[in-house]
């Protein structure tokens, strides 16, 4: 990677953050790394979060914890798992099909599809020496075979607990110093270390569930049924912030006094509930902090420290809560997913009675019941990473904003345009780096203006990245059909309503369809009221097809160019069986 800064404000071919590009893995593609990191990711986020931690728990998962990948394999201090080019974050594309050549039950081209969806760039696979590892095999075999049967994972509810105490354990951030709020930054690679090392190993192994189920669905005639199994499995903690949400909408729905608050507006709202001291004010302010304190690390683009979160940025949690106060009871989310786990709960049953014979039965019900426990624990442990990611924001923040009293930068933001091994040599002397953070900046936003490429086969110079401006796509007409990938369960008509932000809804409209070109955990709120969903990329074990399936609303992933194709408004058929989207 290199560290060189351009002289210019112009985007330079190859930004500071990019990665030297793999010889021996040499696909890159944006598949689930757009919908982790949609915008270029700040420098700090690079080489702090993700150099220093994630990435180094991603091999270590890898390596130790999962088995499918030799410790020769992966890079011990840059693994090669994922890259990042023009400030755009990559999967190593070529280095996961390495999990669909050892996992037994397996193909590459299989495992292509539950990873990546169906692309029209997806490359052939060409098999190497040494893809395939009978040893290795073996051991994830012994693997997927416990994952099918086992009740308890102590490993992901510990990433949960380092979470909860990293949040329980922050000190009062304005008395430290400078250096030492780096320092209370940096404190926390290690446990993202270790939640990340645990992330792909629930990650791997929520598949082999479906995977199994869906071949004996498949046997018998039923495999339409596999999204319903997937449905209603509780415990997702990516959609638990909805729950929540809810909860604080109704009160205000129930509230005269809280109604004309939000119908005043949300810039003074928090001002007006401290002002008030009703009872009213008083319970929903003590919720709200509530909220912030459990759910406050989650955000849009939650994966880059420079992105605001619900608790650095709470007005971004009060438009949720004002969508969600002015929706029907019946839209409870609570309700929808009991009745999808009841649901779920009798057809499982009934489908184990069909099949063939005893032993049969029982693979099915160990796979059914794999789904309800990895795909869970694959969000509980991504939710784990994210909410220590939040510690370092706010202790990060708190030295940007000292660094805006100061005169240092204009935003609080812009800390994030540091690198890791500046931050000691800024903390000595912010003033001499001045003119680096502005001019930093202004070829870091250049980079919103690239569109990056879906997958990279080469290094491809950043002057020969297309602009979004120039990036046309052939609009749909009524009877057109995209294809995709089945996300959730069900068929839906609707308007279609082109988002690019959660927080810019415009006039999104009770069962209107939503289509995004990714979403995160602060995109669920919308969900709680839209009639389904679709997505530019996405896979069935992603984050938008998990949490449909929970608020049972139909989900089409990988719909290439949605965002572009679909005309706003137009009325949409989804299909969430199939992944179909059709312009009606």
């Amino acid at each position: 990677m290199s560290n060189a800064q351009e002289p210019t404000s112009a985007v330079p071919d190859r930004w500071i953050t990019d990665w030297d590009f793999s010889e021996e893995y040499p696909v890159y593609t944006r598949a689930n790394a757009g919908e982790v990191l949609p915008d270029p990711s700040s420098p700090l986020n690079v080489t702090l979060v993700w150099n220093k931690g994630l990435n180094i728990g991603w091999r270590e998962g890898y390596v130790e914890h999962l088995g499918t990948h030799l410790p020769s394999e992966i890079d011990e201090v840059m693994p090669q798992i994922i890259g990042n080019f023009g400030g755009y974050h990559y999967t190593n594309f070529s280095m996961t099909e390495l999990n669909g050549a050892r996992l037994p039950g397996l193909t590459v081209p299989v495992w292509n599809t539950l990873w990546v969806g169906d692309h029209p760039d997806i490359p052939e696979y060409v098999e190497k020496p040494g893809h395939a590892n009978a040893e290795l095999t073996a051991g994830l075999a012994e693997k997927t075979a416990w994952s099918l049967t086992t009740d308890t994972y102590p490993e992901a509810e510990e990433t949960k607990r380092r979470a909860d105490r990293a949040r329980e354990q922050r000190p009062d951030l304005t008395s430290l110093s400078d250096q030492e709020l780096i320092d209370h930054a940096r404190s926390f690679v290690p446990d993202l270390i270790f939640c990340y090392a645990y992330h792909p190993v629930t990650t791997t192994l929520s598949t082999m569930g479906p995977a199994v189920a869906g071949a004996l669905l498949e046997a018998i005639g039923e495999a339409d049924k596999l999204g319903d199994l997937l449905s209603g499995l509780g415990g997702v903690d990516s959609a638990a912030p909805s729950y929540a949400l809810w909860n604080l909408g109704r009160s205000v729905a129930a509230s005269e006094e809280l109604t004309a608050m939000f119908d005043n507006g949300l810039a003074t709202l928090l001002d007006d509930l401290a002002a008030s001291g009703s009872p009213d004010a008083k319970q929903f302010g003590a919720d709200f902090d509530d909220f912030l304190y459990k759910y406050g690390s989650r955000a849009p683009n939650e994966w880059d420290i420079r992105s605001d979160s619900w608790e650095s940025k709470p007005v971004l949690a009060l438009l949720a809560i004002n969508g969600m106060r002015l929706s029907p009871p019946e839209a409870d989310p609570a309700l929808i997913r009991e009745r999808n786990e009841a649901k779920r709960i009798a057809l499982t049953a009934e489908l184990a009675a069909k099949m063939p014979d005893a032993e049969t039965r029982q693979s099915f019900l160990d796979a059914a019941k794999s789904i309800t426990k990895f795909m869970p624990w694959r969000e509980r442990t991504k939710t784990a990473c994210v909410k220590v990611m939040g510690e370092m924001r706010m202790a990060l923040y708190e030295l940007g904003q000292r660094m805006v009293d100061r005169g240092i930068m204009e935003d609080h933001h812009d800390i994030t345009m540091l690198l890791d091994d500046e931050l000691d040599s800024f903390a000595a002397d912010p003033e001499s780096f001045k003119g680096t953070i502005a001019e930093r900046r202004e070829q870091y936003l250049a980079l919103f203006d690239l569109q990056p490429p879906f997958f990279l086969f080469e290094p491809l110079p950043l002057s020969q990245w297309p602009k979004r401006t120039e990036h046309k796509a052939q609009i749909a007409v009524p009877g057109d059909s995209l294809s995709g990938v089945a996300g959730a369960p069900g068929i839906s008509r609707g308007r279609a309503r082109i988002l690019h932000d959660p927080y810019d809804i415009g006039d999104l409209g009770e069962g209107d369809i939503i289509v995004a070109p990714q979403t995160d955990p602060a995109w669920t709120p919308l969900f709680v009221f839209a009639g389904g969903v679709v997505v530019n990329v996405g896979a069935t074990i992603t984050h938008s097809s998990i949490v449909c399936r929970e608020l049972g609303i139909p989900c089409a992933v990988s719909v290439h160019d949605a965002t572009a194709r679909i005309p706003d408004g137009a009325m949409i058929e989804v299909d969430g069986n199939t992944g179909t989207v059709t312009v009606l």
